[in-house]
């Protein structure tokens, strides 16, 4: 007898059901979407167990035929494709036709369905592969899908199940996901006595995310369209809203939720420098929709991946889409003390005494003590005895124009100054020789000098980059040598016109030796050989990760910005703050550095009487 021989149709179905069912919520799913394929108004799912011991789906749809339902739970039936054809345009949800059979081989499914035009319903059951003869009953028009006792029979399967609390929550999480897809259908989840989502038709979007997340997220979102190939309607949120993990990072492309690789680096660079940092992810719903023929979604057993026709142009309209909405609102992400009026309105309050305190702690003393030998900083402007000796530099760098005078180490203390920033803010010190201090109209504000010094010259870099398509250059009279390892100078000439954008000039110097002959005009503190490395690990790390070349000079951009910005520790004059206050006015996120840090922190005087109990 030989050895390879046809499976058994019961075999063939538990192996399908291996990739459609993997646990209760699987079958939700394929019961939802045949219910929206068929034009449902309203849909109720009931479970009892966590859908462990049932699952009942009701729809208000177009009903099945008796006819059709005598092949309902055969494999591969389905009326929502033909032929070879019909794959290359997927409109509807479902399409395999393996999910009834699925479900009914590994549970005790039965089907009662009414035509809308239909007097009367009719019922089939399918007891773990054994398919009943269709005979007529009472049922309003609609379908209702009954699947009990899952995995009852094949216990390999079901110690797998998680408990009916973690179950539940899947499945409420996957009703959430099509109530966001469809908000003018009315969805309803129920176990027993207790209504877990009960989402009313609805035709606006914010609304239908307040419902199924709660109307205070969705009052902070931000909403945006375009109207590019492939259309976009999200509803994001500002990058002061953001959570540890991707959940609702949401994406739904023609109706279908989706984990794409390519949309969600997309979110990733539209949200890149706003973000805080420490790996937080933003909150995001994406609906995309473009024609069925540009997306194959026939490459995943549980539909949730799709393949791009044009990857570059889903990518393209996701990020700029989204980057032009955040620089349109202008979300910093500034923090503010105490629990009264905000500075800006997208300033989000501390929630307690003790973050408070720890912000307190974080301005004044860099988040740590000062040791008992370790010298106390001044809280001091050095003055300039010439306020016209400053000026904006090359790519928004402030530089003293004349040389250091007479006065450069006095002391602001025991004298006034009216100097005013744009925004009315006054210099009055610097402290801890990291953090600005101005005073407002009834506020104090403390600055990072770097975190905001460095927002200006990325946001400055790149508009020069923009305009003119490369950075200025500083010519050296003399050139730099700066010695490299062989491989680290061969890739550094192989990427010699990158250089060229970024405002580097090398040549080779004999050996593995490089003469600089030009450095970034930026550049505060030209350390060739130190700078020239860390762009080669860059360049090392665009290699391992496939960047492209746009994504590669964001990066390096990242770290020329923060190298050439003022540092902690550096002594800043009254006319160098005013120059660095005023040009941080004309940016869309001065509120948060590059790499999403804050810049600064607000404190109005109705927070520091209460801080000092000055207020009841």
């Amino acid at each position: 007898m030989g050895r390879i021989h046809v499976l058994d149709p019961h075999v063939v179905n538990q192996i399908a059901a291996g990739e459609v069912v993997e646990r209760p919520a699987s079958v939700v799913k394929e019961l939802v979407e045949n219910a929206l394929d068929a034009d449902a108004c309203r849909i109720e799912v009931d479970l009892r167990d966590g859908g462990r011991d049932l699952i009942e789906v009701r729809d208000d749809g177009y009903g099945i035929e008796p006819g059709d339902l005598e092949r309902i739970f055969l494999p591969h039936a389905t009326s929502k494709i033909g032929d070879v054809e019909d794959l290359r345009h997927i409109a509807t949800l479902g399409f395999r036709g393996e999910a009834l059979a699925s479900i009914g081989s590994v549970a005790r499914a039965s089907i009662v369905s009414r035509t809308r035009d239909a007097e009367a319903g009719h019922r089939v059951e399918n007891l773990e592969g054994h398919i009943s003869a269709v005979v007529p009953c009472a049922a309003s028009p609609g379908t209702v899908v009954r699947a009990e006792h899952l995995f009852a029979r094949v216990p390999a399967r079901r110690k797998f199940l998680r408990t009916a609390t973690t179950e539940l929550g899947h499945i409420k999480a996957l009703l959430g996901r099509f109530a966001l897809a469809y908000p003018h259908v009315a969805f309803r989840l129920q176990q027993g006595s207790q209504v877990l989502l009960d989402a009313p038709a609805e035709t606006d979007r914010r609304a239908r995310i307040a419902q199924v997340h709660g109307a205070d997220l969705a009052r902070e979102l931000i909403s945006t369209t375009s109207d590019d190939d492939p259309t976009l309607e999200a509803w994001i949120g500002p990058p002061s809203l953001t959570r540890a993990d991707a959940r609702l990072e949401q994406v739904f492309l023609n109706g279908r939720h989706i984990r794409d690789r390519t949309i969600s680096h997309a979110v990733r660079e539209a949200y890149r420098d706003l973000m805080p940092p420490g790996g937080r992810r933003p909150i995001a719903f994406l609906f995309l929709a473009t024609d069925p023929e540009h997306v194959d979604v026939n490459v995943h057993p549980g539909k949730t991946e799709v393949r791009w026709k044009d990857t570059s142009s889903a990518h393209r309209v996701v990020r700029r889409t989204l980057r032009a909405a955040l620089e349109r609102a202008q979300p910093g992400v500034a923090v503010s003390l105490g629990g009264g009026e905000q500075h800006h309105e997208h300033a989000h309050n501390a929630s307690s005494e003790a973050a408070r305190r720890a912000a307190v702690e974080q301005a004044f003393l860099g988040g740590r003590g000062r040791s008992a030998d370790s010298p106390a900083r001044g809280f001091s402007f050095a003055p300039a005895a010439h306020p016209e000796a400053y000026a904006a530099g090359h790519d928004g760098a402030f530089v003293r124009e004349s040389g250091p005078t007479d006065g450069d180490e006095g002391s602001l203390s025991g004298r006034t100054s009216t100097a005013r920033t744009a925004s009315g803010l006054r210099p009055i010190g610097q402290a801890l020789g990291t953090y600005l201090l101005l005073e407002g109209d009834g506020e104090l504000v403390l600055v990072d000098q770097h975190a905001l010094h460095e927002r200006v010259l990325f946001d400055r870099i790149n508009e020069r980059l923009r305009e003119k398509g490369n950075l200025e250059v500083q010519r050296l009279l003399v050139p730099m040598v700066v010695h490299l390892d062989p491989a680290d100078a061969a890739r550094l000439f192989e990427e010699r016109e990158l250089l060229q954008t970024l405002g580097w000039i090398v040549e080779p110097f004999g050996g593995d030796a490089v003469a600089v002959n030009g450095v970034p005009a930026v550049l505060r503190r030209p350390d060739p050989e130190a700078a020239l490395q860390e762009l080669l690990e860059l360049l090392e790390r665009g290699r391992r990760e496939g960047l492209d070349r746009t994504h590669l000079v964001s990066v390096a951009v990242d770290s020329l910005a923060c190298r050439s910005a003022v540092m902690a520790g550096d002594i800043l004059h009254e006319d160098e703050v005013l120059a660095l206050l005023d040009q941080a006015e004309a940016l869309n996120h001065s509120h948060s550095c590059p790499h999403g840090r804050p810049t600064r922190l607000t404190m109005t005087n109705a927070q520091l009487e209460r801080w000092f109990h000055r207020s009841v």
